[in-house]
């Protein structure tokens, strides 16, 4: 099984392929399925100003997990930064579009080599979900 490290080094690659053509901030997400494949994604903007065609790298990993035919997830890791990574945490879009494939834990940050885990709930505590 991948352990947090490794997820963090495939979400650093797929970081390199970021288009941040509006903000200049790079985002990579590594996105591990609940059968061990792991799905990566990175941030991709359109400067075009054509309708919302801007997509984070959380989305792009889900999106391409989801065509794919998943649908369980275990954990998502994210980093981010314009130059150096900085600790990085899901956009609120993100948490909201993340709650509804409902991954464990998030996986995030990378300061001084520390790295962060935490669930869903605590980084989305109200929700909007099918309760509702």
């Amino acid at each position: 099984m991948i352990d947090n490290i490794q997820l963090i080094e495939l979400a650093k690659e797929a970081r390199e392929f970021a288009f941040p053509e509006i903000s200049g901030f790079k985002v990579g997400a590594a996105l591990l399925t609940k059968s061990g494949d792991v799905y990566l994604g990175c941030n991709i903007e359109d400067p075009s100003g054509i309708g919302v065609t801007n997509i984070c790298a959380e989305r792009c990993a889900i999106i391409k997990a989801v065509s794919e035919g998943h649908r369980e997830f275990d954990k998502i890791a994210v980093v981010g930064g314009v130059d150096e990574l900085v600790t990085c945490t899901p956009c609120g879009v993100c948490r909201q579009y993340m709650n509804s494939f409902a991954p464990q834990i998030i996986v995030y940050g990378l300061e001084d080599g520390i790295i962060t885990e935490h669930k869903l709930k605590e980084l989305l505590p109200y929700s909007f979900n099918e309760s509702f």
